[in-house]
């Protein structure tokens, strides 16, 4: 068995050095708005409704059917995120995710010579579909959790389609504590353009632990989380620590009850604050989650989610 993994890791490590960086970024814009304004992180969460995106292997922890629909407006409006979630079944849980990333309404220009100004001869947008299916599987005392995805691309006058895969797993050590693991594009995941043009996505490493402990003052159960993305792709300074081909990005997240209805969120993504409150009523859910970003203005998203 280990003879086998070190061959895998080998695989993937040669893979990645030939691979095309930042091809994935539409793979790596979060789902969910509770894992959104707790930093941008859900590895370990069960209660979020995007686990086919975060970690496909909690789907053993989830005791209801439940669906969402959430919307974001990121960059002043500019860029438009939405998705719908959903996990379902009786005796073994599925999860479905399908996102849609849209830049609506970009003018195309060209130069009139006549004026010597450009002028605008038509308006296309830029949108990306991605479906996220997950599965869990135990085996023995090992859970793991298989995302296989699709994606189209339609960028201005060129569109293209891909498909990958995710696989996860979890552990808990205690009641209080769990830690989870995430190979994202396992074995790389493919981009193929209509031009004939072949992208190649490098695989990546996610990690994350939860802490449970009782607040003081309130006397709630508060739940602690760090997380990092870890990337093969010689980012350089562009993530937070860099060494030759790897990189990684870290996360922080916090969660406590307010109130038996009232949640209240915080985190940190990467080099950005997140704040964020979940209203429960009866088997309804709202989720609000801000991002402050300095550089790129401020992020809003918004959801309602339903248990069934």
């Amino acid at each position: 068995m280990k003879k086998i993994l070190l061959i895998i890791a080998v695989l993937m490590l040669f893979q990645a050095l030939n691979a095309d960086k930042y091809a994935g970024e539409i793979f790596r814009m979060g789902a969910g708005v509770k894992n959104y304004a707790q930093g941008n992180l859900g590895l370990t969460d069960e209660t979020g409704n995007a686990l086919s995106y975060w970690n496909s292997a909690l789907l053993t922890e989830a005791e209801n059917n439940r669906f969402e629909f959430m919307h974001a407006e990121e960059y002043s409006g500019l860029l438009k995120y939405d998705t719908f979630s959903a996990i379902w079944g009786n005796q073994e849980k599925f999860s479905l995710l399908i996102t849609r990333i849209g830049i609506d309404d970009i003018p195309l220009t060209k130069f009139d010579e006549s004026t010597q100004r450009p002028y605008k001869y038509k308006s296309v947008n830029n949108s990306d579909i991605v479906i996220y299916f997950g599965i869990a599987r135990k085996f023995g005392k090992i859970v793991l959790g298989f995302t296989p995805k699709f994606a189209y691309r339609n960028l201005a006058e060129h569109s293209g389609y891909g498909f990958g895969a995710d696989i996860s797993t979890y552990h808990d050590f205690s009641e209080k504590l769990r830690i989870a693991a995430k190979v994202r594009d396992f074995f790389t995941t493919q981009i193929f353009w209509e031009n004939e043009t072949h992208e190649t996505v490098n695989p990546g490493f996610d990690l994350e632990c939860r802490y449970k402990f009782i607040f003081p003052i309130l006397k709630q159960q508060a739940k602690i989380y760090l997380s990092s993305e870890i990337y093969t792709e010689d980012r350089d300074y562009a993530s937070t620590f860099s060494l030759n081909i790897f990189s990684l990005d870290p996360h922080l997240g916090f969660e406590l009850p307010l109130s038996r209805r009232i949640n209240f969120l915080m985190g940190y993504n990467v080099q950005n604050l997140t704040f964020g409150l979940i209203f429960d009523y009866r088997n309804w859910q709202v989720n609000y989650g801000f991002e402050n970003n300095a550089e790129l203005d401020n992020s809003h998203r918004i959801s309602i989610g339903y248990t069934l």
